[in-house]
């Protein structure tokens, strides 16, 4: 027991000297003037990231990484409160990237320990240290076709591209030469990860992005720890069928703006491919009718965000039934994720009249 204590101790102290030192290294080249405060916040990023991947050696126990997650997020949540810790926060866009950061690093971690795939963990984070600073990075320096993600947050068309690059290559190469898997099931499960993640950093918001990468690629290789090459390529054309048939529909009926089409079409693929083609067409209805009832301000993609939540959680409840349990019953969970649409177009409705 003292054995064990004392060793995670001097992991944690291994662990908090190590982010003490990448903190300070950000913090002085923003304060001279190397580093830009983007380009600070991004060495912070890959820093904190480059520590994370030591928890499964310095640690034995997803209780110990709980507590050094915790204490980090309250650290920077307090400093930000504070006005200090510029190299995380003064950028121009509003972010709490810098506080989800420790959130999803142990929930990928804990995800990690479940199912023992350690190696899935060493991936989601090297895509979010490596894919997320390339497309920040370029998009800032070369991004000259941009879209307006929501309010005054933009991306850019080569930061987007250069992150699936990015994304594709590693995932890959790991895959590939990392764990042996065979190559085409290795190219394959890449182009989806890739594909899927770089949709959920299109459209994800104030730091968000740091929540939804790494734990999309866990969810995604998780599910696919044996890969099968024809299921994959089927959810892979289910896909583009849903980013494709979603956008055009409501670009010609007039329905959102773009970044909305795409949350709702990542919602439509989620639910048709997760559970039933039938959720799928609950959810495109259900957000033609939000948008026809004039009521909520569709053209802001948090908006979206806030509808597609409750709908998202029924359809992973729903699917972890299935997968764990074995339950499927459409007369029940169809009925079930309707009205979760709609408490969650009331609960919006009511939150926006405020």
């Amino acid at each position: 027991m003292w054995t064990f204590f004392i060793r995670e101790c001097i992991g944690a102290a291994v662990l908090a000297v190590a982010t003490g030192a990448i903190f300070a290294l950000g913090e002085l080249l923003r304060r001279t003037g190397v580093l830009s405060p983007e380009q600070s916040r991004k060495l912070l990023h890959i820093g904190g990231c480059v520590t994370a991947l030591l928890f499964p050696v310095l640690f034995h126990s997803h209780w110990s990484v709980l507590v050094i997650c915790g204490g980090f997020f309250l650290l920077i949540l307090w400093l930000g409160h504070r006005g200090q810790l510029h190299a995380v926060n003064d950028v121009k866009r509003h972010s709490y990237g810098g506080v989800l950061h420790p959130v999803a690093l142990y929930v990928c971690y804990l995800l990690a320990t479940f199912y023992d795939c350690f190696a899935f963990y060493g991936i989601a984070i090297a895509v979010l240290a490596l894919s997320d600073t390339a497309a920040a990075l370029v998009g800032e320096r070369y991004g000259r076709f941009r879209y307006r993600v929501d309010g005054e947050d933009y991306r850019s068309i080569e930061g987007s591209f250069f992150f699936f690059l990015v994304t594709y290559a590693l995932v890959q190469h790991i895959l590939l030469l990392g764990l042996g898997m065979p190559a085409l099931e290795a190219s394959v499960l890449a182009f989806m990860i890739g594909a899927i993640v770089t949709l959920f950093e299109a459209v994800s918001l104030g730091g968000a992005d740091n929540l939804a990468i790494p734990i999309g690629v866990m969810a995604i290789l998780i599910k696919n720890a044996h890969p099968d090459v024809a299921v994959m390529a089927h959810q892979i054309a289910y896909l583009a069928v849903s980013v494709l048939a979603v956008c055009m529909s409501m670009r010609f009926l007039g329905v959102m703006q773009g970044s909305g089409r795409v949350v709702t079409a990542l919602l439509v693929y989620l639910a048709s491919g997760l559970h039933s083609p039938w959720w799928g067409l609950v959810t495109w209805l259900g957000a033609a009718a939000a948008h026809c009832s004039h009521t909520l301000r569709l053209a802001e993609v948090r908006t979206v965000f806030a509808l597609a939540a409750l709908p998202f959680l029924t359809v992973m409840g729903f699917n972890l039934a299935e997968k764990l349990g074995g339950w499927y019953d459409l007369r029940i969970s169809t009925p079930v994720y309707a009205v979760s649409l709609i408490v969650s177009f009331i609960a919006v409705r009511v939150y926006e009249k405020r």
